[in-house]
């Protein structure tokens, strides 16, 4: 259970981060169109797209994660966790009272 929830964490901080730095690589790649300098505008723009990349790719790869986390259901070990107190089925009996 704190296993499933810290790795649910960890992909909406990804995917919150991702999606944060995809909006600074747009609003960069607005800002170059404004340079007047063309070896700044060149940087700018080239560095701005690879912020878009890399975070779009983040992005990509953290929802195709949790699509395929959704679609495999809850996992084994969540169902059939371990038991605190013995069931009643699991104990033999031996003959004895």
């Amino acid at each position: 259970m704190v296993r499933t929830l810290v790795w649910w964490t960890v992909a909406a901080a990804s995917a919150i981060l991702s999606i944060f730095f995809l909006f600074v690589g747009i609003s960069l790649c607005r800002a170059a169109y404004d340079l007047k300098h063309p070896y700044q505008f060149i940087l700018t723009f080239f560095s701005s797209n690879f912020i878009i990349l890399i975070s779009a790719v983040i992005l990509l790869g953290v929802v195709l994660r949790m699509i395929g986390r959704l679609r495999q259901g809850p996992s084994p070990a969540a169902v059939d966790g371990p038991r605190l107190t013995p069931d009643s089925s699991q104990l033999e009996d031996h003959g004895e009272p």
